[in-house]
């Protein structure tokens, strides 16, 4: 033990002494009594009676990341500080401790990083280090970003579901096998109201039933997306009685990234029956964006008989052989999917490793809550094009997901019932090639990383070789050889064309997980040169990769808060002096990078863990030192 360390052990522990046989009023409570001490007047004070109506995600654990998250800043803080043994910064520790243990990171920063900086050796321990991953990704967790924002008056719900009565529509956008979309806005309450809610018209009534026939969902021609910032998703129900419950059971794969659910009936007991054995997906920048779910009666909506006659019910149209009721989900609207943007206008190449990567980022937080998307396909890929330049993916379309709290991602296939899901064309090889049996599983693990994989030759503007054309033979994912996968264009980078192939490695074991797949292209594009060089012989240790987070951390929070705001300057020169954002055409900058970049950074930061980054590094390296020989 050093001099320096028996010290400090003999100075706190003779105060304490010292300060017990002088019986001083010490105030020595515990945060853990305090907690307690909080739950006990808590549990004195009368609950709220719950609305049956509008059901939040995730109502049962919201104060206990709290707790745990306060003893762990604790038990970091102590760790840190106790190892300053300059006893003239007594008082200003204290104060220093109070502050951050209720909730100002700023002063956390600050001393992390002097101490990072000086090289004076506070921080070393890898368990400490790891704790500031901790701050860094609470801190970047409680920005508010505006990445789905529309304007949507969700308190106008609170008591009462939202209905096909509170929308108009527009004309729609996109109809398959299960759905049609609509554009969609929520009407105000100074609007005329002249649609009719066939909920609430059609009954056993037979009267009712026939003036509700003659009645017709008012629709708007404006394709506007300002004045339709909403997209409507109605299923196709053709099987499933016209039962709100029995709806929602059977189309509970649909709402799995839903916020809040919404239905007329017996509510609290579907989402105790949910919460038992499907899994909830919390948002995400990189996932679509449902503000609600409801079930509602069929309308009639413009090209209806045109587009899915055979959807339809009988009281709309005769020969129709859908059921009165059905799910709908209201949206975010998006400009457009993966596969038009790159028909329309083919990306950069900047622009295309900024869309891979928020495809990783998506999948990774599909595989951090055990859920596999399973029907990953370029037109389940949404874009958000404000930016043109930079983009906004989403991955969107459910219906076909793994969400099963009981086996998670490994689903036991003892029989050919079982579904595997949609598009076998982009189905991994592990789940398409696998044979049942009484011990077989399907492992989807990696099983969207892999369709990542194949979906990456589209966003690099290249023919997907699971598709193929008339110039390219179609590989099968059962039985191809990885020989055969043709090269990316000679622009993509080597790191990228290699992460390409590793996420098509038909051994899964072999690929990458997911979200060390996603920081190897976060690495790529934020990351010091020096770490992505070839023949790069040592890694960068546990404290540079900590300056380097904490200084993309401090870019979120000064530049990234003040680039979250919602700017209307027209598109003009900018002034010398002026605090005005500058404006390149559409694409609004504050500081060095546009709001989805911003956005991108906050998505890593969010989940960064050493280890996961030095394994990453630790493949990069790998890759770099065989091209370098």
């Amino acid at each position: 033990m050093s001099v320096r360390a028996l010290g400090t052990r003999l100075f706190k522990h003779g105060t304490a002494f010292i300060r017990h046989i002088c019986k001083r009023d010490l105030n020595t409570t515990t945060i853990a009594e305090k907690i307690n001490a909080g739950q006990q007047v808590t549990s004195t004070q009368p609950s709220k009676v719950f609305n049956q109506q509008v059901v939040p995600r995730n109502f049962g654990l919201r104060n206990v990341g709290v707790k745990i998250g306060l003893q762990a800043r604790r038990i970091l803080i102590d760790n840190v500080l106790n190892r300053v043994t300059n006893s003239l910064a007594g008082e200003l520790r204290k104060k220093a401790a109070r502050r951050i243990l209720y909730g100002d990171s700023g002063p956390f920063f600050a001393l992390v990083g002097v101490s990072l900086a000086s090289g004076t050796g506070i921080l070393t321990k890898e368990e400490e280090l790891e704790g500031v991953c901790w701050e860094i990704r609470e801190a970047i967790s409680n920005i508010k970003w505006h990445y789905h924002d529309v304007d949507i008056d969700e308190s106008r719900f609170e008591n009462s579901p939202l209905t096909i009565n509170d929308l108009s529509f527009g004309k729609p956008i996109a109809k398959g096998a299960n759905a049609v979309v609509y554009t969609a806005k929520i009407r105000t309450p100074d609007e005329d109201n002249e649609t009719i809610s066939l909920a609430e018209k059609v009954n056993s009534d037979s009267k009712e039933v026939s003036a509700a026939k003659s009645k017709k969902i008012r629709t708007e021609s404006s394709d506007d997306i300002t004045k339709y910032p909403f997209a409507l998703k109605m299923m196709f129900n053709y099987d499933i009685q016209s039962s709100a419950m029995a709806i929602l059971k059977a189309m509970y794969r649909e709402t799995v990234p839903a916020r809040v659910y919404y239905s007329n009936v017996g509510i609290s007991d579907w989402e105790v029956d949910l919460s038992k054995r499907n899994r909830h997906l919390p948002p995400h920048p990189n996932v679509v964006a449902i503000f609600s779910v409801f079930t509602d009666y069929v309308p009639e909506l413009e090209d209806c008989r045109g587009l899915y006659p055979a959807a339809l019910p009988r009281r709309i149209y005769p020969d129709g052989e859908g059921r009165n009721m059905s799910l709908f989900l209201l949206m975010k609207r998006y400009n457009t999917n993966l596969e038009g943007y790159i028909k329309s206008t083919p990306p950069s190449m900047r622009t295309s490793v900024l869309l891979l990567t928020q495809l990783l980022e998506g999948i990774a937080h599909l595989t951090a809550h055990s859920i596999a998307h399973r029907d990953l396909k370029s037109d389940n890929i949404l874009l958000d094009t404000s930016e043109p330049d930079t983009p906004i993916l989403v991955i969107s379309d459910f219906g076909c997901c793994l969400a099963d709290k009981q086996h998670g991602l490994m689903l036991p296939y003892s029989s050919y019932d079982v579904d595997k899901g949609g598009n076998t064309a982009l189905m991994a090889p592990e789940i398409l090639g696998q044979q049942p049996g009484t011990f077989s599983v399907l492992n989807y693990t990696k099983a969207d990383l892999w369709a990542a994989g194949a979906i990456a030759y589209e966003i690099f503007s290249c023919v997907n070789p699971f598709y193929g054309d008339k110039n390219q033979e179609k590989l099968r994912s059962v039985n191809y050889n990885e020989d055969d996968l043709p090269d990316l264009p000679q622009d993509v980078p080597f790191v990228i064309q290699m992460l390409v192939r590793n996420c098509l490695k038909r051994n899964p074991n072999k690929r990458l997980h997911p979200e060390v797949a996603a920081n190897v292209c976060q690495l790529f594009l934020w990351a010091p040169s020096s770490w992505l060089k070839p023949g790069m012989v040592k890694l960068p240790t546990s404290a540079e990769i900590l300056q380097w987070l904490l200084s993309l951390t401090t870019k979120i929070l000064c530049e990234g808060r003040i680039n979250n705001k919602t700017f209307s300057y027209p598109s003009e020169p900018v002034e010398s002096g002026s605090n005005k954002p500058s404006v390149e055409g559409n694409v609004q900058k504050v500081g060095r990078r546009t709001y989805p970049e911003y956005l991108l950074i906050s998505s890593f930061l969010c989940r960064a863990k050493l280890s996961n980054i030095r394994t990453a590094l630790s493949w990069i390296q790998s890759i770099t030192y065989e091209l370098d020989y």
